[in-house]
């Protein structure tokens, strides 16, 4: 298990959403919207669509728009991956702030295990929280930096989230991929 290289995680994001703006564009706003409307109950299964729609692409697949809702064939280990991830980061946060940033790498991890495979929700937390335990100021520091990259746009009247928010997607599936060893860390 190695610890996130954050050069290699932001160009991957950018390299990434250069081969194919429009689908990470509207995959990103789909991910956001369906989120939303779904009262953040449906943000598991979209995210681990969204990092299956990245895997496929970086294999040498076509990135199909529609990859994004292949998270809703792994429904159950998506929502409770994500949910109970994000419940702990939001323990943390209330924590006094410090312990939410420091294991905000645990979400994209496990949805990145889900979209790997992993059929069990609770399990890809698990194998989350070991990858980012072994490595915990460097996934961090790496998500500081795609959070600030992703949060960029929102100085261009909130438009320019739509061109900086895939691009720290693809970043934080690039550091959950190296942060498992490409899905194969095992608790």
């Amino acid at each position: 298990m190695a610890a996130p290289d954050i050069s290699t995680c932001v160009s991957a994001g950018f390299s990434g959403f250069k081969k194919d703006v429009v689908s990470h564009i509207v995959a990103t706003l789909l991910v956001i919207f369906i989120s939303g409307v779904g009262f953040g109950l449906l943000t598991g299964p979209m995210i681990v669509g969204y990092m299956r729609m990245i895997k496929n692409g970086e294999q040498g697949g076509k990135v199909q728009i529609a990859d994004v809702f292949k998270g809703f064939d792994s429904f159950v280990p998506a929502l409770l991956a994500v949910l109970l991830g994000s419940i702990v980061v939001s323990i943390g946060y209330m924590l006094c702030v410090l312990p939410g940033m420091l294991l905000m790498a645990i979400i994209p991890t496990a949805a990145y295990l889900v979209a790997c495979g992993e059929t069990d929700g609770i399990e890809a937390l698990k194998r989350a929280w070991t990858a980012v335990k072994g490595n915990l100021v460097g996934a961090f520091l790496c998500m500081l930096v795609l959070a600030i990259i992703g949060n960029i746009g929102l100085i261009l009247c909130f438009v320019g989230v739509i061109l900086t928010m895939p691009i720290a997607f693809i970043g934080s599936y690039e550091m959950a991929k190296q942060l498992t060893d490409d899905g194969a860390l095992r608790v």
